[in-house]
């Protein structure tokens, strides 16, 4: 059962980095600030749920 629910986190973990990864790309290629604004509050969300 341990084993599920580590490899669980590990998939979550995962999918958390691509998002990251995604919205990075994203923002390095925006130029209209309203955009860069909900694609920063995005990655923030993001990092957050890295973090807990």
């Amino acid at each position: 059962m341990d084993e599920t629910k580590a490899r669980a986190g590990a998939d979550a973990d995962k999918a958390i980095d691509e998002q990251i990864a995604s919205l990075m790309s994203k923002i390095q290629k925006e130029a209209v600030p309203e955009r860069l604004l909900d694609l920063a509050r995005q990655l923030q969300a993001a990092l957050n749920a890295r973090n807990r």
